[in-house]
Formats: C-alpha cells, sequence, structure tokens
C-alpha cells in the first residue's frame, strides 16, 4: 500500500529529520513532503538541534544513524531528554550498526523504532504513517480526558485516578455558597440567551476568585456556587473570598449574597455503583454543607452570613462584622450564633 496525501491528509504534524549527509537528507525530505507528511525540518548537526527544537516539539525526530560518528548513539538520547514527548525513529544499516543501535535501544529505551536500510521499498514510510495514526490516537484521547477533566470537581479526580475505589472521605472544611437575588425575576424580564450569558459570566468569576484563595467548586447550583475550603487557613481564606465575592456583587446586573460555615464534611461518589453505565456524580455533603446554603439564602445581595465561629477562627481585622446572636435556622436543633459582613 502506498503512502499519498490523502492517506495521512487529516495529520497536522511537525518531523525533525537527523542527517548529516546534506544528499541523502534532501532526498528523504523531499520524499516525505510529497507523500503528504506535511513539516519536516532537516537538522545536519547535533548542534543545530536546540534551535531546531526551539520552534515547537516535534512529534517524530527521524534520526539516519551514521555508523562512523561514534556519538550518533549519544544523540538519541539527548533527543529524547530535549523532546520527551516525541517519538524516535533510527535508519540503521545492517550488519554491525544495526546490532548495536538495537542493544543501545535496548539498554536506553532512547529509541522507539529502528527501520533497516536501504529505503527502497515502502517500509519506513508505511511504519511512520502507522506510528503518527498512533500519536493522532493518543492526543485526541489526551485532549477529550482534559476536556472531561474541566468538568469534573478537583476533589473527584483523586477518585477517578484510583479506579472510582475510593471510600469517602471525612475532613474538616469551610464551604461557601452564593446564590443570585432576585433570580426568577431577572430571567423572566430578559431574553434566556442574554440571562445565560450574563450568568455565565458572573459565575465564571466568582470560580477565579475561588481558585485565587486556593478553594474548589464543588458544583454549580443553578444560579450560584458551592466551594469548599480545606488544609491550614480555610478559614481566613474563605471568609477572605467571601469579602471579596461581596464586593464584586454590588457591580453586577445580577446581585448575589453569600453564605459561609467550616466543620466536619463528608465527600465521595454519589449514585448507583452495582450497575454498569449508571451516572454518578462527586459531592460533599454533611451538616456543615447544610449550614452554609441556609446562611447564604439568608444573605442580602452584597451580605456575607457567616458563623460566629469561623469569623473568629479567621481572625480577620476588618471589616468588623455585625452581631447576629441565636438565630433559628431550618433543619437545625440549636440556635447558632452568626455575623453579617456588608463591604
Amino acid at each position: 500500500m502506498e503512502i499519498t496525501r490523502d492517506n495521512i491528509k487529516t495529520m497536522t504534524y511537525r518531523l525533525i529529520l537527523v542527517d548529516s549527509d546534506s544528499y541523502t537528507s534532501s532526498v528523504l525530505v523531499e520524499d516525505l513532503r510529497q507523500r503528504g507528511f506535511g513539516e519536516v525540518l532537516p537538522v545536519f548537526s547535533t548542534l543545530a538541534l536546540p534551535a531546531a527544537l526551539e520552534g515547537g516539539q516535534p512529534d517524530v525526530v527521524i534520526f539516519n544513524y551514521q555508523s562512523d560518528q561514534p556519538d550518533g548513539l549519544i544523540i538519541c538520547s539527548t533527543i529524547k531528554l530535549m523532546a520527551p514527548g516525541a517519538a524516535i525513529i533510527a535508519i540503521v544499516s545492517p550488519g554491525p550498526p544495526l546490532k548495536a543501535v538495537r542493544a543501545w535501544s535496548k539498554q536506553t529505551h532512547s529509541i522507539d523504532v529502528i527501520v533497516e536500510k536501504p529505503l527502497s521499498d515502502e517500509r519506513f514510510f508505511m511504519t511512520l504513517a502507522e506510528l503518527l495514526k498512533v500519536k493522532k490516537s493518543s492526543r485526541e484521547v489526551a485532549d477529550r480526558a482534559e476536556r472531561l477533566a474541566s468538568l469534573v470537581p478537583e476533589g473527584a479526580m483523586s477518585v477517578v485516578d484510583s479506579g472510582f475505589k475510593t471510600e469517602p472521605e471525612l475532613f474538616e472544611a469551610a464551604i461557601l455558597f452564593t446564590d443570585i437575588r432576585g433570580s426568577s425575576q431577572l430571567i423572566r424580564d430578559m431574553p434566556h440567551r442574554e440571562f445565560f450569558e450574563l450568568l455565565n459570566q458572573l459565575l465564571s468569576l466568582q470560580a477565579r476568585h475561588i481558585s485565587s484563595f486556593e478553594g474548589s467548586v464543588i458544583k454549580y447550583t443553578g444560579d450560584g456556587i458551592m466551594a469548599v475550603f480545606r488544609g491550614m487557613g480555610r478559614s481566613y481564606l474563605a471568609l477572605r473570598c467571601a469579602l471579596e465575592l461581596a464586593a464584586l456583587s454590588k457591580d453586577q446586573k445580577m446581585p448575589f449574597g453569600t453564605g459561609v460555615a467550616q466543620g466536619l464534611v463528608l465527600a465521595g461518589l454519589i449514585g448507583d455503583s452495582h450497575h454498569a453505565g449508571q451516572r454518578r456524580q462527586y459531592d460533599v455533603i454533611g451538616a456543615t454543607v447544610h449550614l452554609a446554603a441556609r446562611l447564604c439564602d439568608m444573605a442580602n445581595a452584597g451580605e456575607v452570613i457567616g458563623t460566629k465561629s469561623i469569623s473568629m477562627a479567621a481572625k480577620l481585622a476588618t471589616p468588623t462584622p455585625r452581631a447576629i446572636a441565636s438565630v433559628s435556622i431550618r433543619g437545625f436543633d440549636r440556635e447558632i450564633d452568626c455575623v453579617a459582613f456588608n463591604p
């Protein structure tokens, strides 16, 4: 089967050919280009290799091994260090050179494919085409994984990496909720697309602020966000973030309230784990989560309501909170001392 431009027209790859012989290099480069292998950059010496790599990491490096150059095999290892993502094809003469290259490859794992000279048939081009197809498939898988990862909360990635075998995790955390005020009226008063665009802009802005304070967005709640802050300084970071979000709220067409609480939470996968194909969702649950959500419901636009305990733990010098003593909160038997901030 002949490898033509039509066979690989969907491939957009960068190839580097390392060959000290200018004649064989020019012949091979021309042949590769005619067959549709895209950009092929010839390199005639190892000294020129760093400059070639500065133009972008190659997908494949083709190395025409010259047995009369004692440092030739070291070049393969150097290329692998400089371009770890590239596949290396070594073109080698039969006999002792081939034996030496195979031994070096076995020892260093610096060569992916060895092709024996002469290149008078289609073996080399078939090998190259198959190698590029494998790289294309790997790239597509990596791109898809990256896109999917953007849909998954940060804490869920450890569950995915464990093969979904991780037990639910119990830990101390600060929980933050935001919620737009009057969203039902807003969606009735403006075109749906305009509402969606404004909502998306606002939630994206909130998510960036949360990330800047080392918080993790667990989910978008329709017209708000739920975030988790864990580790040292979580109370301070969560409350500082809430105050910045509250200040931000006053300049928005969609003003929102913010609630913050701290305590034990349980994180893990929710859903049917016994039947294949059933959807499962990573979530963080517990009384602390419910408390933060209730406090958010109480907060006016541009206001932060948190528990007195998280305010004391955060030890913020300013602004001074307004005490709200003995608040009755639905779902809780005991009244809870809270504070409100109006930055």
